[in-house]
């Protein structure tokens, strides 16, 4: 017996000369190894010892491997974290649900594929309306490719204020992190070959961006206003854009910011305008909702604005009114100061760059701060529909070189005529070109019956005006201002 304990204090000085390198591949080795030790050493019997060795393998079948894991990570893999707020996670995900490892996952998560209709040809069957896409989520996928072999992290956590986000990163076997570069360039060109002719519109989470949809380009002879103003502003914004013009404000110290109020009635294509001015120059529209915000998200939003695009912050006086006395007061939720938005369209930590574009109904009730030179460059008014305007309307919902379908009854050559008597029926700045369009579009196969619903549809118009009228003033405020 005193052989046995003899033998066995060797082998332990022994293995406490290898414990500290074993320690520092896995911490807490030396602790771990002085409690086990013991009691396989002095186990009253070989079962007993037998049992210590295979607890001890389970132990460190648990725990070793995630060492192990964390180990290789460290020291032999390349790896990129993606923010899930930026525009490069919808790049990776878009490219990680074309790949075939991505129906092949375990755990994933399914959404209805929006984009198989628009890249569909013809009409769309039953049997593939709304199809599926599945993209791998709260785990791990492991693929090759190029050589390489890869793996996609994804989780889904909740954050603040009960929203859910999500983590991504992406990693390799390698330790040349070039090639995670090159194929998250990949990723970013099937993107953009997804997105091309389309204008990405972003929204707020909070206080972050997130892309939300992304719209057909809207080409600018779809949009009918007045022919000169439309030329005006599309030579003002080139000009801005030009880089020369950047170069020119830098060595006058000016900031390079551009600034627009359109205003006028609903309906007179001021929200359409600025969809269809970021797609002629290619920009990202960057809507501004005030509601659910307050000065800190507010700052951090403007603060985390891209050089070149435009952000549109419709109804401008529901954030920039005034009172009943004509004091500024607190946008309409309350949380956000005029001094804060002020503050953030051109103060020192404005981004420039940036299209700014404010709509609004009510120019009268907008505090004229907001509106002053160097926060709003160019001021345009839209006006209700006039007899060029409503000429241009019925020609662009009948015009023979579209795919527009005219009856029988009907035949180019007298679309000039009818196109006079529509003009002649319609009053000249009575209705809104969306009220007009929504006739036309009525009617669209036929001109000539849209001619004879004039009257019938006027008379329609005017008896819901009077209702809304009628029911508008149950929105009034107690100080005796409206609520809009």
């Amino acid at each position: 017996m005193a052989s046995f304990s003899n033998a066995t204090s060797r082998i332990h000085s022994s293995l406490s000369q290898q414990i500290s390198f074993l320690d520092l591949l896995f911490p807490g080795f030396t602790t771990l190894s002085s409690s086990v030790w013991p009691l396989l050493t002095d186990a009253p019997s070989l079962y007993g010892r037998l049992l210590c060795i295979c607890g001890l393998l389970v132990l460190i079948g648990k725990y070793g491997a995630k060492y192990f894991r964390e180990l290789v990570e460290a020291y032999f893999t390349s790896k990129i974290e993606v923010p899930y707020n930026d525009e490069a996670y919808d790049m990776l995900i878009f490219w990680v649900c074309s790949q075939p490892f991505a129906r092949s996952a375990r755990a994933s998560l399914a959404m209805v594929d929006l984009k198989s209709s628009t890249r569909s040809n013809g009409p769309e069957s039953h049997a593939n309306k709304k199809s599926l896409q599945y993209s791998p989520c709260n785990g791990r996928s492991y693929f090759w490719h190029k050589g390489h072999l890869f793996v996609f992290e994804r989780k889904r956590n909740q954050g603040e204020l009960g929203i859910t986000r999500e983590e991504a990163c992406i990693s390799y076997f390698g330790r040349n992190p070039n090639v995670l570069r090159e194929l998250l360039d990949e990723c970013r060109q099937y993107y953009l070959k997804l997105v091309k002719n389309k204008t990405c519109v972003f929204e707020h989470e909070g206080d972050r961006w997130k892309s939300s949809k992304s719209r057909n380009k809207r080409d600018m002879s779809t949009v009918i206003i007045d022919r000169k103003l439309k030329e005006m502003l599309l030579g003002d914004v080139a000009e801005f854009l030009d880089p020369k013009t950047r170069t020119w404000y830098s060595a006058r110290g000016l900031p390079y910011q551009r600034g627009y109020l359109l205003y006028g009635p609903p309906g007179t294509g001021k929200s359409s305008l600025s969809l269809s001015i970021a797609g002629q120059f290619d920009l990202d529209v960057y809507v501004l909702t005030m509601s659910g915000l307050d000065d800190r998200s507010l700052k951090t939003l403007f603060a985390e604005l891209p050089q070149h695009c435009i952000v549109l912050l419709e109804d401008v006086d529901a954030a920039g009114s005034l009172g009943q006395n004509g004091s500024p007061r607190m946008s309409a939720n309350g949380k956000v100061s005029l001094s804060t938005l002020l503050n953030v369209l051109d103060g020192l930590a404005s981004p420039e760059g940036r299209v700014l574009i404010m709509t609004t109904n009510h120019i009268e009730r907008l505090d004229p701060a907001l509106i002053r030179p160097g926060r709003v460059d160019t001021k345009v008014e839209f006006h209700l529909a006039e007899e060029d305007m409503i000429s241009q309307l019925f020609l662009f919902v009948y015009d023979p070189h579209s795919n527009t379908v005219i009856s029988g009854d009907d035949s180019e050559e007298e679309l000039p005529q009818l196109a006079q008597e529509f003009v002649a029926k319609v009053p000249k700045l009575e209705f809104s070109p969306a009220e007009i369009m929504s006739l036309l579009l009525a009617n669209k196969q036929s001109p000539r019956h849209a001619v004879a619903s004039v009257d019938t549809w006027m008379e329609k118009v005017r008896e819901e005006r009077k209702v809304t009228r009628t029911n508008s003033w149950a929105l009034v405020d107690k100080d005796g201002s409206r609520d809009h």
